[in-house]
């Protein structure tokens, strides 16, 4: 019955957001699509599942439901807009459980389901609700690492000769710092040890990526004319 009722909210999620598209993305393409949230948030799900089942807890069958379908829905509202997208989120998400009863009856504290939704983006908010940690946990663990070394080449022109350089400098005066606040923010332990092992991915390819450009680290930061003073 839980696979169900999960199976239910994909469905929901992806008929809600079907053909529409985020118009103020700017920098990564296929985040203006719809399929981008959708694919964001199954991932998003996956974390939670193996947060859970990594981590010693107490939560009850419908308290892991409700994480659940937490992280299923809980940027449904960002294909309108980014700012306050989780309030916008849990308003279209309680109209949702309006309509289905069934649904609603079966997650049986739909107002947990809601407050998740709600409060998932306040990432330095303390609130001890452990569902709420797993989600938000969750939430920052995606799109970093292999993610996000696409996702940090995507700023630089791809024309620039001094592609690979700039990526490299990028990486790692600004992925890694972006890698050391997220970890600030996680609230299990398991989540930590997660992004410590992206950390490590991200150290590993800067360091494979400096060892090919030996001998032209340089540049990039200042031009060959520059650097050789023609």
């Amino acid at each position: 019955m839980n696979e169900e009722v999960l199976n239910e909210g994909k469905r929901f999620l992806i008929s809600y957001l079907k053909d529409k598209t985020i118009d103020y993305e700017v920098y990564h393409p296929w985040r203006k699509s719809w399929e981008f949230i959708v694919l964001h948030s199954l991932r998003v799900e996956g974390y939670a599942r193996k947060l859970m089942s990594s981590e010693e807890h107490n939560l009850s069958q419908d308290e892991v439901l409700i994480t659940q379908l937490a992280a299923i829905l809980h940027d449904i509202g960002r294909i309108h807009r980014r700012e306050q997208h989780a309030l916008l989120g849990r308003d279209i998400v309680h109209n949702w459980l309006k309509e289905n009863q069934e649904i609603n009856e079966t997650i049986k504290d739909s107002n947990r389901l809601l407050y998740l939704i709600e409060k998932h983006s306040d990432k330095e908010d303390n609130d001890q609700d452990y569902c709420l940690k797993i989600l938000r946990d969750a939430d920052v663990l995606d799109e970093i690492g292999i993610l996000s070394i696409f996702m940090t080449s995507n700023r630089i022109d791809r024309n620039n000769p001094y592609f690979f350089n700039l990526l490299s400098n990028r990486l790692e005066n600004i992925e890694i710092n972006y890698c050391e606040k997220a970890l600030k923010l996680l609230n299990t332990e398991s989540a930590r040890l997660m992004l410590e092992e992206k950390k490590k991915f991200i150290t590993s390819f800067i360091d494979q990526l400096k060892d090919e450009l030996y001998g032209t680290e340089m540049l990039g930061q200042v031009s060959i004319e520059d650097y050789f003073r023609y």
